[in-house]
């Protein structure tokens, strides 16, 4: 089998103008795009920015033959920049998503962030407490599925995630949940869900439209034209 480049990563492309649009919980949409692609001597460099129910964040994202890592850790780290909350990162370590070599059954991998939270002005009466809080995040690929959303019907690798947060204090217990992500290849996420509920769904995938395709209509005007002109002049 042919070894897949770890640039970009076919399980979180970092694709220029790439969109993708989610049914979040019940009703709600998110949205998450990519601009700004740069390569770079170790892959490729980015910036990930996220919508949601009026509310939007953004955070640098980077391929490296490590795998794919952004500013905030993973699809949770994503989803607080667009929470309201002020979010101020203390560190980040490991890949949200790995080599795509290590993206097989039995693979696992690990990341941690820590953050420093704050609600935003004027929802707690001019009381901003900062809440400094580590999640720590294992995870595992379990299977191979064919899954169908919204946007259609995916093969997709299912990864097992425990995600336990706990306050950023030596000795601190924390609290763990289960979640599973579903990864296709070329896509990326197309859903989330915990034991209980689903709580993302792909429902559309964007992409710019190619340069050629945008010409080629008018690269076709010329050769109508030369075909008229030569029925005029064949005329008696």
């Amino acid at each position: 089998m042919e070894a897949v480049a770890p640039c970009p990563n076919p399980y979180f492309p970092l694709e220029e103008g790439l969109t993708l649009t989610y049914r979040a919980g019940r009703s709600s949409q998110m949205v998450l795009s990519t601009h700004g692609v740069t390569p770079t001597p170790e892959g490729l460099t980015g910036k990930v920015a996220v919508k949601l129910k009026g509310r939007q964040g953004e955070t640098d994202a980077t391929c490296s033959s490590l795998g794919m890592s952004t500013g905030l850790g993973g699809l949770e780290g994503t989803l607080l920049s667009a929470s309201g909350m002020d979010v101020q990162v203390v560190s980040s370590e490991g890949v949200a998503v790995p080599a795509p070599s290590s993206m097989v059954l039995g693979g696992t991998w690990k990341n941690s962030l820590s953050v420093k939270l704050q609600p935003p002005v004027g929802k707690t009466g001019g009381i901003r407490p900062i809440i400094a809080t580590t999640f720590d995040k294992e995870s595992t690929v379990v299977g191979e599925e064919e899954v169908t959303v919204a946007a259609g019907t995916f093969k997709a690798l299912k990864v097992k995630n425990i995600v336990t947060a706990r306050a950023s204090r030596p000795g601190s217990e924390g609290r763990s949940m289960e979640s599973y992500i579903w990864f296709a290849p070329g896509v990326g996420i197309i859903k989330f869900a915990t034991p209980e509920s689903t709580d993302l769904e792909l429902l559309k995938v964007e992409r710019p439209q190619p340069a050629q395709a945008k010409s080629s209509g008018k690269e076709k005007r010329p050769v109508k034209k030369a075909a008229a002109d030569k029925k005029g002049t064949s005329a008696p």
